[in-house]
């Protein structure tokens, strides 16, 4: 339930429904008809051909009963929702449109609209830092919930990028700014959706070092290292592997030296840190030790 501000909101995350001053309104629609309305929103602001629309979610059915259905599910609708004036379904010719009245926010657009006007080029404002995190915690949940139809496949996919990318930039701006245990939340909550992200899981190696959890740190390269041999049968990549021998053994610039086989990843044409480049930036402050890690290795 998206509970961002009061007003009215339209969620489609989790068991989605139309909120009217924080409130959560039965719409009394359901089957096709409660479809058509999810497949309207998505798509709201765009002319549909009433043909397409029929065959999408009344295909058994004959091209007579197809339209009679449609006919009824948009009755229905404009019924239901013109109680709550959210929305406004206009019908012409052969087309149908749904427009959102004044003031109504959709979760899912409130999402890709702030994480895609997020410029990676210039700093995030802690105003917009808060909004992307509220957001963020408003649409944890799965994206229609319990639909499997192939265009809400389609769609979940792409606003679960959308949320993972939301993820990745909280984290990165929180680590910037020193709140290192904040960060961690957002990466373990990343990982957990997406374990496969392995820059995500080099980041979250180094935030744990910059906030004195080594040994966490060296876990976290261990668990994954299991899970993709598991899930992949495959090693983590000689960035990630010469990141987590840092870690192990980097601090100690006489045992790495005594090493027999340094990790290929580590020779000086890498673009992964030198040993005495990373031994050196110890003596600096966390966060300008953790700005260089990651600007080195994601």
């Amino acid at each position: 339930m998206v509970s961002l501000v009061t007003g009215k909101w339209i969620c489609l995350f989790g068991a989605y429904s139309v909120c009217v001053n924080g409130k959560p309104c039965s719409l009394g629609i359901s089957g096709s008809t409660e479809k058509l309305f999810q497949y309207l929103l998505i798509n709201h602001g765009v002319k549909l051909r009433r043909e397409f629309l029929a065959d999408l979610f009344w295909r058994a059915s004959s091209p007579a009963r197809q339209k009679s259905a449609l006919n009824s599910a948009v009755w229905r609708i404009k019924r239901q929702l013109g109680e709550f004036g959210v929305v406004d379904l206009i019908c012409e010719g052969h087309t149908v449109l749904l427009q959102l009245a004044s003031g109504v926010k959709i979760d899912a657009y409130e999402l890709s609209e702030i994480v895609h006007d997020i410029s990676l080029d210039e700093p995030m404002s802690e105003e917009l830092a808060s909004r992307l995190y509220q957001v963020l915690n408003d649409c944890n949940a799965t994206f229609m919930d319990g639909v499997s139809d192939d265009w809400v496949l389609t769609e979940r996919e792409r606003l679960f990028n959308i949320q993972n990318r939301g993820m990745i930039i909280l984290m990165h701006w929180l680590g910037q700014q020193r709140r290192y245990e904040d960060a961690l939340e957002i990466g373990r909550r990343l990982l957990a959706a997406d374990p496969s992200r392995e820059a995500a899981q080099c980041e979250v190696m180094l935030l744990y070092v910059v906030n004195g959890q080594r040994a966490q740190a060296l876990r976290q390269y261990q668990g994954f290292r299991l899970w993709l041999k598991h899930e992949l049968d495959i090693e983590p990549m000689p960035e990630t592997k010469a990141l987590y021998d840092y870690i192990r053994m980097g601090f100690n610039t006489e045992k790495y030296q005594k090493a027999s086989k340094p990790t290929e990843s580590l020779k000086s044409d890498s673009k992964v840190p030198t040993v005495n480049f990373l031994l050196g930036a110890i003596d600096r402050s966390r966060h300008e030790l953790y700005e260089m890690l990651s600007s080195q290795l994601l």
